[in-house]
């Protein structure tokens, strides 16, 4: 027997599934664009192909927060900052340090990390701290801010700054004996000190403490404000401490 009640309801719930339905799929197709560094390890690298790295998993945990579906694209570091600055990406990841000159240009997350920038020279050198960078060839990653501070550093001692736009040429230099040292960030020295069996060492003190977090696009304030409560969340619920534990990120 025709019952109207029921055919009611099952339209009722009928358009209440399909509304989800469609809700979803447009979320799904949600793309996040981030630019990211490809030789930055630990915390956002190519390997075999796949990004790889702390910032990376990091993104991934935002995005399923947010239900986004994050693109990587890869850019050298000089690059990303211009990518994100001009809006060609909707965030960026390189281990990015906080400024006030590069918050003219973009917007930055809440701070989730901080480094220090350090020496890093080979284990047979003499070098015993920035002293030892006189009248020596010193690498360093182009638009970084170790490349500043040598820019700074250099009115006042004698030295040839030797700017880089893949991180991992300068390594490689480094080894070789192309360059007699290389100012990069705190965790990368303690990073290829390991990967390379202690045939390079951090002489001096650390100096110039870096906060790190995510660059945005300006013109997109509301993600920044997304990005930052799902950071503020993942804080608040231990999973960015669990992921930081993972890739021995201060």
């Amino acid at each position: 027997m025709f019952n109207p009640k029921i055919l009611i309801i099952s339209t009722i719930f009928l358009i209440i599934f399909s509304g989800c339905t469609e809700k979803n799929t447009e979320s799904n197709n949600r793309v996040l664009n981030v630019g990211a560094c490809t030789d930055l390890a630990p915390t956002s690298y190519l390997e075999d192909g796949e990004f790889k790295g702390f910032e990376v998993e990091l993104i991934y945990e935002i995005s399923k927060r947010l239900d986004l579906k994050p693109e990587f694209i890869a850019y050298s570091f000089s690059e990303l900052l211009d990518a994100v600055s001009e809006g060609n990406v909707d965030c960026g990841i390189g281990y990015i340090g906080r400024t006030p000159e590069r918050q003219l240009k973009m917007d930055f997350s809440r701070q989730y990390a901080y480094t220090y920038s350090s020496i890093l020279v080979k284990q047979n050198s003499e070098c015993v701290g920035i002293k030892c960078l006189e009248h020596k060839s010193v690498g360093v990653l182009k638009d970084s801010i170790e490349e500043k501070w040598l820019e700074s550093l250099s009115k006042s001692m004698d030295f040839d700054i030797i700017s880089y736009e893949n991180q991992n040429d300068i390594h490689k230099d480094l080894l070789s004996g192309k360059i007699d040292s290389e100012v990069t960030d705190h965790l990368t020295s303690l990073y290829l000190i390991q990967k390379y069996n202690s045939e390079l060492k951090i002489v001096g003190d650390k100096f110039d403490i870096i906060y790190i977090a995510i660059a945005i696009d300006n013109t997109n304030p509301e993600l920044k404000k997304s990005i930052d409560a799902a950071l503020l969340e993942m804080e608040n619920d231990g999973t960015l401490v669990k992921l930081k534990e993972k890739w021995n990120i201060d």
